[in-house]
């Protein structure tokens, strides 16, 4: 590998040269009028595997790679939604002695390790192999789903090292769920641009928010088919939604055997940086990091609290709190979520990233207010209740849950890819942890419709942070990935990529 060299070309040998992608005509058009007619000055990478770098995958690893990430979302989806059913579940077995602090801590602990692993991941990707982090985290899943699959099998040690042992088995879990979202979102956007540059967008939603928004309906539909099974036995449909969360992982790790990492990271990446200089990272793109870092963090503060504790919700207004209706009604409000990524994977292209995640801000401030303001009402009649409650969730995914993932992966170039992705999504799983730990004590001090006046006040926020976010749609990148590397060349860095 030798340092890179600066050449001075005519533009359209400058295009044809840099981005190995095929381009259409538009494409093409797009990309010169992003520069002047006279010379231009660009960085080329030397790299000692040319024929390697210059080749494109076969369509056939692309979709490996795609659709190891869409299961890979599943099997994350379906570790945050076991969140939801261990409440009950616990609640129903150990009584009293599952109180709320313990039950936020073991939501948390998900939550702390998806933040260690989100960044620590976030920063392997970029400067080793996305193939490589994603082998680590899919070994995380599988350790922390069995360690927790056996909780019960220590509760004769007492309810307090039990809850520390479940406790800690979901912080592991945590590390390899939060380690997936960096490598799989910059792999799966990667793999689509080479063969689908014109899908991306509707390809990266419906690999990341719609698979793990189907997860918690699939999950919810194999807890009450267990109960219906067992005569409502607790502890048997707690095995049986764990003992899959470890096979699932394990079916993504093999599909990883023949996983390649795309062209456009084989060609600009910071292997051989140590240090990669995120100063100069920071003075470019600080300003787009700050604005999806900030919507991630306004977004999963109010949606995830409201996706886990949804269970408690519903078993507070369950006449008799009985767990199997409690489960029927649970199920069919995660099925009223799944419409939303679908929507939003139709508009994110149609009308762009931006307004569709403001739609569905908007929707969220409509639909919160309402719910709030009629709390008392809708919850005597529960079927109103739990289609206003699907209706609102599903808008939040179509909106900001389908489009803050997708836009903190394209507006950035790939040699920082996972890492901006990483920040922006460790903001999200911070924000999520906060709102998870004031969640009930506001209920308890303000009343149970209090939270949904909160999600609709913080979404005027988000809809604000998202008008002040670039759209990513018409973003080119390879062209950001070559524009990046002629600005750190004019910075004077002289390190290689």
């Amino acid at each position: 590998m030798t340092e890179p060299n600066s050449t001075t070309i005519p533009p359209q040998t400058h295009e044809m040269t840099t981005n190995p992608i095929n381009k259409t005509g538009e494409q093409r058009q797009h990309q010169q009028s992003k520069h002047p007619d006279a010379e231009i000055t660009t960085t080329s990478w030397d790299n000692s595997d040319t024929e390697s770098e210059l080749s494109k995958n076969p369509k056939s690893i692309s979709w490996c790679v795609i659709f190891a990430s869409a299961l890979a979302n599943f099997s994350d989806g379906y570790q945050n939604n076991l969140s939801s059913n261990t409440n009950v579940v616990f609640k129903h077995t150990l009584g009293k002695s599952y109180t709320s602090a313990i039950q936020t801590r073991i939501s948390n602990a998900l939550l702390v390790g998806a933040v260690i692993g989100i960044v620590g991941l976030g920063y392997i990707c970029d400067i080793w192999s996305r193939r490589g982090g994603l082998w680590v985290t899919s070994s995380l899943v599988v350790i922390g789903s069995l360690l927790a699959t056996l909780v019960f099998q220590v509760q004769g040690q007492g309810v307090h090292d039990m809850m520390w042992y479940m406790t800690i088995a979901r912080g592991i879990t945590g590390v390899g769920v939060g380690g997936e979202y960096p490598p799989s979102a910059a792999a799966a956007l990667e793999g689509s641009n080479e063969h689908y540059d014109h899908l991306r967008g509707p390809i990266q939603v419906l690999v990341s928010t719609l698979m793990a928004t189907s997860a918690a309906p699939i999950c919810t539909a194999i807890y009450l088919i267990t109960l219906c099974a067992t005569s409502n036995n607790l502890k048997t449909a707690f095995h049986a939604i764990y003992a899959i969360s470890i096979f699932l992982p394990l079916f993504v790790a093999l599909l990883r055997f023949n996983m390649r990492d795309g062209i456009l990271f084989r060609r600009n990446n910071f292997r051989n940086q140590f240090t990669p200089p995120y100063l100069l990272v920071l003075k470019r793109y600080g300003w787009r990091l700050l604005g999806t870092s900030s919507a991630f963090f306004v977004y999963d503060f109010i949606n995830f609290p409201n996706s886990i504790m949804s269970s408690a919700i519903i078993n507070e207004v369950v006449p008799g709190k009985d767990v199997r209706q409690t489960a029927i009604w649970q199920f069919i409000l995660a099925l009223l979520a799944v419409p939303g990524p679908i929507i939003g994977s139709y508009l994110c292209n149609k009308i762009g990233r931006k307004w569709t995640g403001i739609a569905g801000w908007i929707g969220y401030i409509i639909l919160g207010f309402i719910i709030g303001a009629c709390y008392n009402t809708l919850t005597s009649h529960i079927a109103a209740f739990v289609v206003l409650y699907g209706l609102m969730q599903s808008l939040g995914h179509m909106g900001p849950g389908a489009t803050i993932g997708l836009m903190s992966v394209e507006l950035y170039p790939t040699a920082i890819r996972g890492m901006s992705y990483g920040i922006s999504a460790a903001f999200g799983k911070a924000g999520a942890a906060i709102g998870t730990q004031v969640f009930t004590p506001i209920r308890d001090a303000a009343g149970p419709a209090s939270t949904f006046y909160l999600l609709g006040g913080l979404s005027v926020l988000g809809a604000g942070i998202y008008w002040l976010l670039p759209e990513g749609r018409d973003i080119d990148l390879g062209v950001e990935d070559e524009s990046f590397g002629i600005y750190l060349k004019g910075e004077g860095w002289e390190g290689k990529m």
